[in-house]
């Protein structure tokens, strides 16, 4: 099964004084998140000051192809606090909004690899034997899965078929 693949524009708050459009290539750390590092200090380097709302995030579960059951899970809530959430368009906590930058760091690692979205897309789909016989797409669903995914990603980048 192949799984089209769109090209995506960053949310509005987050480019409009720099003017971006769309996603450039390149070796952004990000792909579907523009990091802001304006208030970024060395003291701090993980730290996460902005949260997501809701909305902005489904450009990242829309790729990775969730439902709103999957998106439940991720999010360790009943589907009808999503629905919730959905309707008010719930700005999401500190640790969410982390965890959704650090899968949006997977995406963009993922396609400097495979060399494209529609490429990486198809792994993640694909049953992975090194995985433990799992997609990594749900693998990432869960707490340890973007170590997991990551350190598959990082073997391919040094040669390790996976």
């Amino acid at each position: 099964m192949a799984y089209a693949s769109k090209k995506y524009s960053f949310p509005s708050r987050l480019t409009e004084s720099q003017g971006i459009s769309s996603f450039q290539e390149g070796r952004e750390e990000y792909y579907f998140f523009k990091q802001d590092l304006g208030y970024a200090t060395v003291a701090e380097p993980l730290l996460v000051e902005e949260r997501f709302r809701l909305s902005e995030t489904m450009v990242l579960f829309d790729y990775f192809q969730y439902t709103q059951a999957e998106i439940a899970v991720l999010m360790e809530v009943d589907p009808s606090t999503l629905v919730r959430w959905k309707k008010d368009d719930r700005l999401l906590t500190k640790l969410l909004t982390k965890s959704i930058k650090d899968m949006d760091k997977i995406v963009a690692k993922g396609i400097r690899i495979f060399g494209s979205e529609e490429l990486f897309s198809t792994w993640l789909h694909t049953i992975n034997e090194a995985l433990g016989a799992q997609k990594p797409v749900d693998i990432l669903l869960h707490p340890r899965g973007i170590d997991l995914v990551d350190q598959a990603l990082d073997a391919m980048s040094w040669g390790t078929v996976f």
